[in-house]
């Protein structure tokens, strides 16, 4: 995180902290900042809290990695005009339903199983979106790089592994990190509804019993591994694209103008 970002951060933490020790927010509805701290230095507060965190993380992760592997392989074939104009309707039917309508068509289908439900949330979560943005980006490709290569004598399945699906990735990079947060949020639903371990049960526990200093903790923590992600794909999209196009090129942005043109 940048220093401009970090004291944006400070200073909100700071008048949050201020507006309660002022009465001007009620505690039993809006904890200090520092109340909110002293509830995560507690054992036995950080031992739940790490507990559920490691359900929260193992379902979002499973469910996100099928959907990404299952959704880049899909993308791909229907990446095939003649299959296209058969599957890709029904994909686009699954990728219209948000994914948080899943959950209650889950709960008949899976059952409240504690580990199958949420993966399979996150995956339905993560699946139809990567698929269709991967179709698309095959579909906005530029066909004269392709037409090119062609004339040149590179083969159809060298084009496809050095010019087709380089390209379409780095165009899918900005919508994987995205989804990647969103299946964080679907096992997060998902837990509230219909689980008694997670994040997002414990959350439902801390609101029932209005523990509004477990509730704030457990959101900041979901809030700081979203972030934690963003960062983290972002690092990586960096290092995908300097060692697909070159060390000059910094961002998907740039690297998708360097190589159409």
């Amino acid at each position: 995180m940048k220093g401009k970002a970090l004291l944006s951060l400070a200073a909100f933490i700071t008048a949050w902290e201020a507006a309660v020790r002022a009465g001007l927010l009620p505690h039993i509805i809006v904890p200090a900042p520092s109340d909110v701290a002293l509830f995560l230095i507690n054992p036995a507060n950080a031992r739940t809290i790490l507990t559920n965190l490691a359900w929260t993380a193992a379902r979002a992760t499973a469910g996100f990695a099928l959907g990404l592997a299952f959704g880049l392989a899909a993308g791909l074939l229907l990446s095939v005009k003649s299959i296209n104009e058969y599957l890709m309707p029904i994909a686009t039917i699954f990728f219209a339903v948000p994914s948080i309508a899943w959950i209650p068509i889950l709960i008949v289908w899976v059952g409240f199983r504690e580990f199958e439900l949420p993966v399979v949330a996150s995956f339905l979560s993560s699946f139809p979106p990567v698929l269709y943005g991967f179709v698309n980006a095959v579909r906005t490709m530029d066909p004269e790089q392709v037409g090119v290569a062609m004339v040149l004598g590179a083969k159809p399945s060298t084009v496809l592994r050095r010019i087709v699906i380089p390209q379409a990735l780095l165009k899918t990079l900005p919508l994987i990190k995205t989804e990647a947060v969103v299946a964080w949020k679907t096992t997060f639903a998902a837990e509230m509804v219909a689980l008694p371990t997670g994040l997002g049960a414990l959350a439902m526990t801390y609101a029932t019993t209005l523990e509004t200093d477990g509730l704030i903790a457990v959101v900041a923590i979901l809030a700081a591994i979203t972030l934690t992600i963003v960062q983290g794909l972002d690092a990586l999209e960096k290092r995908v694209v300097r060692r697909w196009v070159g060390t000059h090129v910094k961002g998907v942005a740039e690297a998708l103008t360097y190589t159409i043109t």
